[in-house]
């Protein structure tokens, strides 16, 4: 009896065991017999790819190490037209060494500035416009420095402001150097505010009214551009700009305030208006900034960056931020864990296609995609399918209609139809998928996956043509 009941409950196991097996198999088999599905594998390289990262000092002449693909130029009014009506531009580019990063494939970021506090008293707006506006504003020495805050409420420099961004415009906003625009032009080191350390007003800050009119230019004119504001405003929720926190890995000023702001809105402490939430910014135009003083990617505070970088969906930091570190500093692994968590990081969770195919055929792919980061890529760049032979060689390209700025984190569905070519050589071929850069028509932004051809493609299922 005891033999039997064990012969039983081994039956039992066996059956449940089988079953367990059949539902797992049928669960699995969401691809037909006439199909063929890959999954490649993922890695957890640091990939350097475009719009994303540190954003290094445009102006600096060291070499770095570290990866990046960004530059941050800070463009001073007195430097860009110290006489009235003429912008040297050839002089400006080579102060941020445009031709220099271009050379490299580093895209600029630029933010204008009519007030940014040093050590000595000076002015960032020209002689002429200080004459111009009458002396008009205040100069100022306080615990962020000396500088000279101008009355933004005159007609005439607002007049004079939008001159300069449209002719500035006119130069750069059809220019693919330029990734995005940060508004300055208001307030110390054009971050929209002008207060000392304990946020008590010391210079009157102008209200919607008046600080619109410094925005509106860029509307008008940089209409091609991505643009970002300090802080959420009415007339940048409207515009679909993006943020910047120029006061990153500080838990008061980000956790506590910046994504509080951004999601619920805020008193504006210093014109006591009412500031909208902006929760969904990030989904159409990128978070970035740069990392407060004392804040870095030590151990003691790479978990918060992280955290911070998640939860406010953050794209690129600098200039203030640790791209000077020498490759295998003692804070490295930090560097490769917080440059892994920001901006986006594509990788295919599986591809599926026809098994096999007839010259004039059309295969039907569909791709699954994996966004392991915490934001998308802002840009309408082409995704490829292509297929390749047994030598490599490619036989066929595709451009998509998928819009790549739609993958959010998470998953995205794509399916896409790859021609096969008449006349194309009976033998097995491998589908194969990039991202393209308009401007080279290239392969140009890594994936988080294994199978990258000397060409930039990834490779991943096969397809047998048959003649």
């Amino acid at each position: 009896m005891r033999n039997r009941k064990r012969t039983l409950i081994g039956l039992s196991i066996l059956l449940c065991i089988a079953a367990a097996a059949i539902v797992q198999r049928t669960m699995l088999a969401d691809t037909p017999p006439s199909r063929i599905s890959y999954i490649p594998a993922e890695t957890d390289d640091v990939l350097n790819n475009p719009y994303m990262g540190f954003a290094v000092s445009a102006r600096s002449e060291e070499e770095f190490e570290q990866p990046f693909r960004l530059a941050y130029a800070n463009l001073m009014w007195s430097e860009l037209e110290p006489e009235q009506g003429k912008i040297d531009f050839e002089a400006i580019e080579r102060s941020i060494r445009y031709d220099y990063w271009r050379g490299k494939g580093v895209k600029l970021i630029i933010r204008v500035v009519l007030d940014y506090p040093r050590d000595e008293a000076h002015m960032d707006i020209p002689q002429w416009l200080y004459e111009e506006i009458g002396g008009k504003g205040t100069k100022y020495d306080n615990e962020y420095g000396k500088g000279f805050s101008p009355d933004y409420s005159s007609p005439v420099l607002i007049r004079a402001h939008e001159d300069l961004i449209k002719r500035l415009a006119e130069r750069y906003n059809d220019d693919p150097e330029i990734a995005f625009v940060a508004l300055g032009s208001v307030g110390h080191w054009g971050e929209w505010h002008t207060y000392d350390g304990t946020q008590s007003a010391v210079i009157p800050f102008p209200k919607h009214a008046i600080t619109d009119q410094y925005v509106q230019p860029y509307l008008t004119y940089f209409d091609d551009k991505l643009l970002m504001m300090r802080r959420p405003h009415a007339i940048a929720k409207e515009n679909g700009m993006g943020l910047f926190n120029d006061a990153f890995g500080r838990r008061d000023s980000t956790l506590e305030e910046f994504r509080d702001w951004y999601l619920n809105g805020y008193e504006n402490w210093l014109t006591g208006e009412q500031e909208p939430a902006m929760p969904d910014f990030w989904t159409v135009a990128p978070s970035g900034g740069e990392f407060a003083g004392g804040a870095d990617l030590s151990d003691g505070q790479i978990e918060e960056a992280i955290l911070e970088a998640r939860m406010t969906h953050v794209s690129w930091l600098g200039p203030n931020a640790p791209y000077d570190e020498p490759i295998g500093s003692s804070i490295q692994s930090n560097i490769d864990r917080f440059l892994n968590a920001i901006g986006y990081r594509f990788a295919v969770a599986e591809e599926s296609h026809e098994r096999e195919a007839k010259p004039g055929d059309t295969l039907h792919v569909e791709l699954r995609i994996n966004n392991r980061g915490v934001a998308p890529f802002y840009f309408e760049w082409p995704l490829e399918l292509s297929l390749s032979d047994a030598e490599g060689r490619i036989a066929a390209t595709v451009r998509t209609g998928a819009d790549i700025r739609k993958w959010l984190p998470g998953t995205s569905d794509v399916s896409a139809d790859l021609p096969v070519p008449d006349g194309l050589t009976e033998g097995i071929y491998t589908v194969n998928v990039a991202i393209l850069d308009p401007e080279s028509g290239n392969p140009a932004v890594d994936w988080a996956m294994e199978g990258k051809r000397a060409d930039g493609r990834y490779s991943l299922g096969e397809v047998e043509i048959r003649g």
